[in-house]
């Protein structure tokens, strides 16, 4: 296992004639502060198709420094907008109200000037462009549409709206906006030429929508830190991580579901909780003023030290859907993974073996608490996820069945 991009491709002769020309259209600039994993999974597949590709990128301001890119020509135009009410009267769901500003709609006409191999919309948050770009394509029919899904967004959005506590007015504003939704990710389904799904389970719903449509797994590479061996004993903290950004409303109710079902019976038992991640200031105080003995800690770049001192990371997730980014870290630096089965999905692992699944968060504390002096299990689990998965997240490979689907010269369409 390498860790780095995984390229076995020289360097020499990046952005060539003969390398396809892509135009690629994302949310933000993928690098911190923005870490959620969507922007994640964005930042992967750049910078693999960067090596294969003529790649160039229009994306949203995320106020993270601009990075030497020289295999990437970045278009980084203002921010996202801000605020919500906006979004009420347009046709857009709100992700896509949120992107679709005048200064990217201004950068945009003028790329789609140039000529291009493919154009890829990477995320719901990106249909604002769909119509611009399809009229792009009726002048240049040779030009493939690629759609980059991140999860069947209808109904994970579905399951967040009514996870959320909302009045009776809210609530009307999420249903139109859930209505916006799913016409928004069926159009897309429906109008590009290639589908990509990051976990196999949204073939068969995306199947109905377009039943014609090509298909291509693209599920995520991984190019963090890969931890050779470890051995967890005794002496290891009776310590559990939960790690992720808390900066949706999701996210974070999902934590504060969590922490009122398992704080009490944790710390009862001596387990001690991490929280690791981004969260606003109102998120901290809540935590720290409800749930004092948790140790809550915020972004953190070298995740390496703090997992070597943890017996277990949990996946709490009782909402949202797609494949989860921070299992890959669990599993390449060898936290073993304790969660709710339904929300760990996609890994080429099961139950049992590679994971520990509960049905739902009692449970869960109660799994917790079963395994966490089971060193023998927890050794067995890390061991066994990182042998099955090892050889199963290379983004060079991706990125030739990526290239390989736009230019026709690929088995892997499904």
């Amino acid at each position: 296992m390498k860790n780095d991009l995984d390229m076995q491709i020289s360097e020499e002769g990046l952005r060539c004639t003969g390398q396809p020309h892509v135009l690629y259209l994302t949310k933000v600039y993928p690098y911190p502060p923005a870490t959620a994993g969507d922007a994640v999974y964005s930042k992967g597949i750049v910078e693999a198709l960067a090596y294969v590709c003529n790649i160039t990128v229009i994306c949203a301001d995320s106020s993270a420094a601009t990075r030497e890119s020289p295999r990437i020509d970045w278009h980084i135009i203002g921010p996202e907008k801000s605020g919500q009410v906006g979004s009420i009267l347009s046709r857009w769901p709100l992700i896509a109200w949120k992107n679709a500003t005048r200064n990217f709609e201004s950068e945009l006409a003028r790329l789609l000037e140039k000529r291009w191999d493919a154009i890829v919309l990477d995320n719901l948050g990106l249909v604002h462009a769909l119509p611009r770009v399809k009229e792009y394509r009726e002048k240049n029919p040779a030009t493939r549409l690629v759609y980059i899904s991140h999860e069947h967004e209808f109904p994970t959005r579905r399951a967040k709206y009514d996870s959320y506590r909302l009045n009776l007015p809210k609530r009307l504003v999420a249903s139109r906006d859930l209505d916006k939704v799913r016409n928004s990710e069926e159009d897309l389904i429906r109008c590009c030429d290639i589908v990509t799904v990051i976990n196999t389970s949204d073939l068969k719903p995306f199947r109905e929508i377009a039943p014609e449509n090509k298909y291509l797994s693209l599920m995520p590479g991984y190019n963090g830190p890969v931890v050779k061996k470890r051995e967890i004993n005794k002496d290891v903290l009776r310590r559990v991580l939960l790690l992720g950004g808390r900066q949706s409303e999701q996210k974070r109710q999902i934590l504060l579901d969590w922490m009122a079902v398992a704080y009490g019976p944790l710390k009862t038992a001596g387990i001690e909780m991490v929280v690791v991640g981004d969260m606003d200031d109102s998120l901290r105080q809540i935590l720290s003023k409800d749930y004092p003995d948790t140790q809550v800690l915020g972004f953190v770049d070298d995740l390496g030290v703090l997992i070597s001192s943890a017996r277990m990371g949990l996946i709490v997730d009782t909402v949202g859907g797609g494949f989860k980014m921070r299992l890959l870290s669990h599993v390449f630096q060898r936290l073993p993974i304790v969660g709710l089965g339904d929300a760990i999905d996609g890994l080429p692992t099961s139950e049992g073996q590679g994971y520990l699944g509960a049905s739902d968060l009692h449970a869960l504390v109660g799994l917790v608490c079963e395994v966490i002096e089971d060193v023998g299990r927890l050794n067995a689990l890390h061991e066994t996820a990182f042998d099955h998965c090892a050889k199963s997240y290379s983004w060079s490979t991706r990125a030739a069945a990526f290239v390989g689907a736009i230019t026709g010269n690929t088995s892997e369409l499904l």
